[in-house]
This record gives C-alpha cells, sequence and structure tokens, in this order.
C-alpha cells in the first residue's frame, strides 16, 4: 500500500509572484490573454566557477562534488603526444579525415574486437543524426594470432616495423594512408604494441609463440598510468616456465582460433579496445583504484581481497566506484587537452561502452548476492516444500532484478504505484507537459570545440539539458507560473535519436483547477501568433511547435501507422475550444489564414501542437502543454510515462531451457542505449522523482508475508502453519523427530533459550504461541 507523506496542501516559496491563472485584465482582448504574459529574455544556463578541487567547468545546477566528489577522486592526466593533439584538435584536412573516420580508425587499431548490436537505422553514416544505439551488451574479444593467408587484426602489429607498411594499406584501403603511417609511429610507444611487432622477426613460425597479456592491476593511478613494456605482456616460446609469471592473464596462443573475452573490471579493457585514447597504453577503471589520501597498501590489504575480486566493483570506502571514474574522465579542464571529449563518433561508442560496463559491474553485484539471500513469499516455500523441494538454493526459479534498480521494470512498476497513491489523495492531473532538448540552445553551441556539433557532445547536451530541466521545475514549483502545483511526478525519457526529453503529469490545487475551455484557453495556445505582434514567438513556434507534415503530405513519416498519423494531425479547424468526450480538449485552431513554410511545406494552424507561450518564450524549446484533468484514463497516463526505456518485446516471463527465469538477464537483452542516456546515468542524474513522497507500508494477505532464508538452508514444515528454516542439518533432524510429540501451546520460558529437543519432546501448558526463536546462535524461524 502506498501513503503520500504530508498529505496537506503543502504551500511554496514566492508566494508573491502571480500566477498565470490571474484575472484576465478588461483592456486585453480576451482571444489574445494567452500571448501577454510573456517574459523579457530567455533563460540563460550560467557557468558556476570551476571546480576548486579539479578545476573542472561546471554550470550552476551541478553539485559541489559533480566531478570528483570534493577532491576525493585524483587521477593522473593522459600525457599528451603532439602529433595525435593536432589530430585531434586541429582544423586541417588530415585532421578532419581523422576525426570524420574515426570509429574506423580506433577500429583498425585496437587490440580487441567489439561485439555489438547496433541499430542500423540511427548508425548510418549516410545521412541523419548519427546515434550509436547499442542493443544488449557489449563484448571485447582478444582474438589469437594463427597464421592466415592474409593478416589481419593483431597479426598486423607484427608487420610495423616496415617503413612500408604494405600490409596496413591492403586492410585500410578508404583511409588516407599518411594518417594511417602517423598513427602507427605514434602507437610504437604504446606497450602493447612493443610487444605484438617483437614477433615480427618470427612471423614464419608463430605456432611456437604465446602472449601472456597481464590484467593485475599493480600501478597506482594517481601517481603515473603508463605500464612498462614487461609489466603488459610475456612473450616466451611453448614450454617456457613463464606461464605462472602473472597471477590474472589471458594466454594467445599462436596455433589455435581461440578467443578470449575481456573483463570489464580488467584495467586493460580500455587501452586494448580504444588505443587513440589511450595511446601510450594507460590502464583504465579497476576496482582496486584508491581515491585521495588512501594509501595504495591500505588497498592491497589482504581483508579487502575477494575470493572473486575481477567481479566487484571495490571498496566504496578506499576505492574510486566505476562510475565516479568516468564521470571524472568526461570533464573539461582548462589548459588540458582531454582527447576523449575530441572523439566524436567515437566517443559515442566509448560512452555506450562504459556506461554498460557499470550496469554489468552493479548487475553482477545482484546477480552473486541472489545466492546468498533469498526472498520469497510464504506461499510460494510451502509450496516448493509440498513438491518435495528442500534446497533452499531452488526454491524460487526467478532471478530478480530488484525495486531498488532504476529503470527497471520492478522499479518504474513501483514508481507508478507511488503515482496512483498520490492521484488517490489529490485527484487527477491537471497538466501533461513534455519538455524536450533543443541542441541549439546557446549553452550547448558555445561550450562546443572548434568543428564540433552538437552530436559530438552527447555530455554537453545532458549536462545542459539538466540544468534547463532543474530550471523549468523551479518555475513551475516555486515561481507557480502555471498556477500552485500540490503533487507532480516527472520521468526523463531518450528519443531514438539520443535527445532527452521530460514528462510531467502536474495536479494543481483547487482554486487552479481547470475545469472549462475557457480556463484553458488562458494558458494553451494550438495556433500560430500574430507575426507582426509577437515575432520571436512566432519564430518559435514555427521552429519547434509544429508537426510534421504528414499523412498526404508526407505518408513516410515517423508518425504514420497504417497510412494514418498516430498524433491524429492535421487536426480540424475549430473556432472555438471544446472539452471532448472523455478524452484531450479539442483545442480552439482558428481558419485565419496564417501560414508558415515547415520542412518545404506550408502548414496552418490545424498542425500546431499545443503549448504555453511563456514557457515556449522562456526555454525555446519544444514545449508540449495539454490539459488533462477531464481524462477518465488516468491509469492510461502514469503507464505511459512510466513505460521505461527503449527495449525490444519478448515474453517477460517465458522461462529459459532450465525452467529458470532470469530478470537481470532480460533486462540486460532488452534495453537499448543511447549516448545521452549513457551520460546521464554516467553523471548519476535522476531520471524520475515525484512529490510529495509516498511511504510505502508492507501489508500481506494470509500466508502471504515475506520470509528472508539462507540459500544453503534446509526447509521442513512441521504442521500445516509452521515452517522451519534452518542452517545446519543436524538440527534439522533434531526437529523433525520431535515434531511427532509437538503441542500447539509452548511454554513462554522457551523465549529464554531453552534447547530445541528439550521443549518440544517435553511440552508444557501455555497462553502464547511462540513465533520466533533463536537457539545458541543457530539461525532459525519460526512463522505462523
Amino acid at each position: 500500500q502506498q501513503m503520500p507523506v504530508g498529505s496537506d496542501n503543502d504551500t511554496f516559496e514566492d508566494d508573491e509572484e502571480t500566477s498565470m491563472s490571474s484575472a484576465i485584465p478588461s483592456e486585453v482582448d480576451p482571444l489574445d490573454y494567452v500571448y501577454t504574459n510573456i517574459p523579457d529574455t530567455t533563460h540563460i544556463l550560467k557557468l558556476d566557477a570551476n571546480c576548486k578541487h579539479c578545476k573542472a567547468k561546471k554550470f550552476v545546477s551541478e553539485t559541489d562534488g559533480f566531478c570528483c566528489h570534493n577532491g576525493q577522486i585524483e587521477l593522473k592526466q593522459p600525457e599528451p603526444i603532439p602529433e595525435l593533439m593536432r589530430l585531434w584538435s586541429s582544423m586541417d584536412a588530415d585532421s578532419r579525415h581523422f576525426r570524420e573516420n574515426i570509429r574506423f580508425f580506433n577500429g583498425h587499431f585496437a587490440f580487441t574486437t567489439l561485439g555489438v548490436s547496433l541499430d542500423e537505422n540511427y548508425t548510418n553514416m549516410k545521412s541523419g543524426v548519427y546515434t550509436f544505439r547499442a542493443h544488449g551488451t557489449i563484448y571485447h574479444n582478444v582474438h589469437s594470432f594463427g597464421p592466415s593467408s592474409r593478416p589481419e587484426h593483431l597479426q598486423l602489429y607484427f608487420y610495423d616495423d616496415d617503413p612500408t607498411i604494405t600490409h596496413r594499406k591492403a586492410a585500410t584501403k578508404q583511409l588516407d594512408q599518411d594518417v594511417v603511417k602517423k598513427l602507427v609511429d605514434i602507437l610504437k610507444e604504446n606497450p602493447y604494441s612493443q610487444q605484438f611487432r617483437t614477433l615480427g622477426a618470427h612471423k614464419d613460425n608463430l605456432d611456437d609463440y604465446r602472449i601472456d597479456l597481464n590484467t593485475d592491476k599493480r600501478l597506482d593511478q594517481r601517481r603515473y598510468n603508463r605500464p612498462l613494456s614487461s609489466e603488459v605482456a610475456a612473450i616466451w616460446v611453448e614450454g617456457s616456465d613463464l606461464a605462472k609469471r602473472f597471477d590474472r592473464r589471458i594466454t594467445l596462443c599462436g596455433n589455435n582460433n581461440e578467443r578470449h573475452s575481456i573483463r570489464v573490471t580488467s584495467g586493460a579493457y580500455d587501452p586494448l579496445s580504444n588505443p587513440l585514447f589511450y595511446p601510450r597504453g594507460e590502464l583504465g577503471w579497476h576496482p582496486k583504484l584508491p581515491k585521495r589520501n588512501v594509501p595504495w597498501e591500505a588497498v592491497l590489504h589482504p581483508q579487502l581481497v575477494h575470493d572473486d575480486d575481477e567481479d566487484t566493483e571495490g571498496n566504496s570506502r578506499l576505492c574510486v566506484s566505476v562510475r565516479d571514474y568516468y564521470c571524472y574522465m568526461l570533464q573539461t579542464r582548462p589548459a588540458i587537452l582531454n582527447p576523449i571529449l575530441y572523439g566524436a563518433r567515437l566517443l559515442h561508442q566509448w560512452v555506450v561502452d562504459m556506461y554498460v560496463k557499470i550496469e554489468s559491474c552493479r548487475l553482477r553485484w545482484y546477480m552473486k548476492n541472489q545466492t546468498q539471500i533469498r526472498a520469497d513469499l510464504y506461499k510460494g516455500v510451502v509450496d516448493a516444500i509440498t513438491s518435495g523441494e528442500t534446497r533452499a538454493s531452488v526454491v524460487g526459479v526467478r532471478i530478480v532484478l530488484p525495486g531498488t534498480y532504476p529503470g527497471g521494470d520492478r522499479n518504474m512498476k513501483k514508481r507508478h504505484m507511488d503515482a496512483m497513491a498520490i492521484v488517490h489523495t489529490y485527484g487527477k492531473p491537471d497538466i501533461f507537459l513534455t519538455m524536450t532538448c533543443n541542441p541549439k540552445w546557446e549553452e550547448i553551441t558555445n561550450e562546443l570545440l572548434p568543428g564540433q556539433t552538437a552530436q559530438d557532445r552527447p555530455d554537453i547536451v545532458a549536462r545542459v539539458f539538466y540544468g534547463k530541466l532543474e530550471a523549468m521545475k523551479y518555475m513551475l514549483f516555486k515561481k507557480q507560473i502555471l498556477g500552485v502545483v500540490v503533487a507532480y511526478v516527472y520521468v526523463v525519457e531518450f528519443q531514438k535519436r539520443g535527445l532527452p526529453h521530460a514528462h510531467f503529469l502536474l495536479i494543481m490545487d483547487s482554486t487552479y483547477k481547470l475545469i472549462i475551455p475557457e480556463q484553458y484557453d488562458r494558458l494553451i495556445s494550438a495556433e500560430l501568433p500574430d507575426k507582426h505582434k509577437y515575432p520571436e514567438l512566432y519564430a518559435m513556434v514555427v521552429k519547434h511547435m509544429m508537426h510534421g507534415p504528414c499523412g498526404a503530405l508526407n505518408p513516410k513519416n515517423v508518425c504514420m501507422q497504417e497510412n494514418e498519423c498516430k498524433c491524429r494531425y492535421p487536426w480540424p479547424f475549430n473556432e472555438n475550444t471544446t472539452q471532448g468526450k472523455d478524452s484531450y480538449p479539442v483545442y480552439r485552431r482558428r481558419d485565419d489564414g496564417r501560414r508558415a513554410k515547415v520542412r518545404g511545406k506550408m502548414l496552418d494552424n490545424r498542425w500546431v501542437v499545443p503549448y504555453n507561450p511563456y514557457l515556449l518564450w522562456m526555454f525555446n524549446c519544444h514545449i508540449n502543454v495539454e490539459v488533462c484533468s477531464s481524462i477518465k484514463a488516468v491509469k492510461y497516463l502514469y503507464k505511459y510515462i512510466y513505460k521505461g526505456h527503449d527495449k525490444a518485446s519478448f515474453s517477460i516471463d517465458q522461462p529459459d531451457a532450465d525452467g529458470n527465469i532470469d530478470e537481470i538477464k532480460r533486462y540486460v537483452d532488452a534495453r537499448w542505449v543511447t549516448p545521452p542516456e549513457a551520460m546521464w546515468r554516467i553523471f548519476g542524474f535522476p531520471l524520475c522523482a515525484n512529490y510529495p513522497p509516498v511511504l510505502q507500508l508492507p501489508l500481506h494477505l494470509p500466508n502471504m508475508h515475506r520470509v528472508a532464508f539462507n540459500a544453503q538452508a534446509y526447509i521442513v514444515q512441521g504442521f500445516s502453519r509452521m515452517l522451519y528454516v534452518a542452517e545446519e542439518k543436524e538440527v534439522l533432524e533434531a526437529a523433525g523427530r520431535a515434531f511427532s510429540n509437538w503441542s500447539h501451546s509452548v511454554c513462554q520460558s522457551c523465549r529464554g533459550g531453552a534447547i530445541l529437543p528439550a521443549c518440544v519432546v517435553k511440552p508444557c501448558k501455555g497462553q502464547n504461541i511462540l513465533r520466533r526463536l533463536a537457539h545458541h546462535g543457530r539461525r532459525a524461524m519460526w512463522e505462523l
């Protein structure tokens, strides 16, 4: 059961601010009132002072610890390579060619291959906005270097000491060979490249060789981050005693075609897959990366080493978390060239890859802890026992992704129920508002590097939109520009092209409820404004608030379904706003002769998306405002905004071949990730919120209360209403032998810690039923 905390109508600051629901002045034309209350200037998101710890540039909406946790994180910045810096930053012809084909160059020189399912509609280089839209998970594989008719992948490094680089030319015909030659020379300092090039003298007899890639983390990245060649790999003839040189390693053999997957927690994960970002083989994140002022020895303390350290995020108190690491790496700092931010399409690939890496670490924690402590409904456990199953590890075959995981199905369902609890207390929502990022915002274009466009910097897009969203919340909830809001929910989502947008549902105070069509016209317009009276507003409506064209004007528009627009455009002309039956209002759209040329077609008022002139002028982006106070399908609205992020469709409850339902695997296999969403999650910005907060009260039906039990426990049922869980089989057997003498009345003295067989074999009279009993440290629990 969900219950809002503080159900009174809370008041807001700035009470003196007048709302847009105030009375219409007598001298204002009622039909023109909606355009009269527009701001003097458009909102500009200001830059804050640089971080005093790491000098990162910040916007005013970002917290003090946004970039480096108030100085807790300090990482060694890579040493620049002058020629590579020129390729990243200059406007020379070869530099532009390098950046335009950056993913091809990186893939050609990478030591690992990238395994990912991409949406070809959005990674198409020929047209449209490029978006690295990835489906499912991402793998980095390193292949063995067995002989083949044509050198490829790792084998190409064997020939890099040849000045003619003939083999590179054969594999990169579509790339500028001068740039390829420059990159070969630059990467000769890379320790992985050095080790592979030493095999060039043995390329005719590779079957007898191995390469051992070290995945130990023996470098303190706060002081230095350039591994030596001897710390990266060892090469030897088969049978050498160097096989155990490293505790954790990946062995590549020249006489087979095996491939190995690089673990996401390996420090070599980043430099092996992105040599252009890590030209000297600098280590990436790993679980033993210490925070500032934490001694390196403390991180290596034996008590902090886990049995499977490769599958952990590390000690969060002493070490840098994976999310904090990449948030630090994505900052702009004065006088420091950050090649990652120059990466353009490679930045898209890198940030999606790193976010999937972050999620992998988090989801692996949930997966590993499934076998330690499980939770199931009491009835479910009883049913399992009835069917003959006594091993707790197999009671409940569903692997659960808990409701605390942001963006998961349980999390979205929980938030939907919270929202419905708010509706139960405050009533139906009154306004449905959608705000979409404008990539032409001044704050975005001002922060772009020379030659860049907004699509090259998803980090700036995410940060600016977050700042604008915070400003929107301030305008709605503090300055009350649409009236007093007593409750709200909002969710941030991402379009398939990647731009973020936010959906708001607002519940207004009773004084500001929108009841009749005349009130709708005071807040919302669905018409083109007078071009001569409001030229700036007219330009914004034409730029942001015109739908399509679709239908007969453009049958291939994305909104078309079965030859009809799913948004029902163009709407018919309408002289007066009316209330649609059990639906949204039918807004006023007069045939007043106003037209605008949009995407090559002349459109009129029938194509205008409903908007609020104040908000449109203030934020200069697409802001759709709709009245929804009369709609009966309230649940539909809340389910729409809590539908979750882009996912593939399949049966969520279909078990696998072993009869298990793995919610974590289903979540991973279904998700789509775009760069702005990856940036949003790496920066730790919230995906959704509601007001007032909701406190969930745990209730249960008879025989349906929750039980926690250890996966290694044995389970028996004494009589029809009694459950026993114990860790030790001997205790279980003793209890089982005693069940035949059990009485429904138990002496109260048993609460003092009597030995289990004694209190069962010789029961005495008592009035209270024993509910929970622990005997001498043995974990046992009795439940009615």
